[in-house]
């Protein structure tokens, strides 16, 4: 009895742990989702609004998420500062985040900081909208692995359980 609860824990424990790759890739596609939502409001709220950007990046900080708890983060950065820099903030709250991205990610996420509160309007808006092409392909690409992987990931977690099984 005591061997057949084993080898189900241990199937399950494999089982498990491929479920839980795929979950960190549809993780990864929605919040990288969720950021390109958040920087498309903010360019276009800085195009039709005479708000001051610790205004909007306040209200790009409401809700629930990741993504929104970053934006609440750098904004208080931002004030606990004494409203010097922007970027500093950003990157303070960006290495501070806990967000299911990688590096090359935070890289592009980092590259939207020092986008912020440097330039006139017109120039963050236009660089902004590079970006947010950027954010547009690496969204593609996450949905893509998440796809390709995310089957990859629970095939293998069944196929390493199943193998355990055996071998024990």
């Amino acid at each position: 009895m005591t061997v057949l609860m084993g080898k189900v824990l241990l199937f399950l424990s494999c089982l498990w742990v491929g479920l839980d790759r795929a979950r960190r890739r549809r993780a990864r596609t929605a919040c990288l989702r969720a950021f390109r939502q958040a920087v498309a409001d903010l360019t276009r709220e800085m195009s039709f609004s005479l708000d001051s950007l610790d205004r909007l990046i306040r209200r790009a900080g409401e809700g629930e998420g990741p993504v929104p708890a970053f934006f609440a983060a750098c904004g208080e950065k931002f004030r606990q500062t004494g409203g010097e820099s922007w970027a500093d903030s950003w990157q303070r709250a960006l290495d501070a985040a806990a967000l299911p991205v990688g590096p090359a990610d935070r890289a592009l996420f980092a590259r939207a900081g020092e986008l912020l509160g440097r330039w006139d309007g017109e120039t963050q808006r236009k660089a902004l909208g590079d970006l947010l092409s950027r954010l547009d392909e690496a969204i593609f690409d996450g949905a893509e692995e998440e796809k390709r992987l995310g089957r990859v990931d629970l095939t293998l977690g069944l196929t390493a359980g199943l193998f355990c099984v055996l071998l024990f």
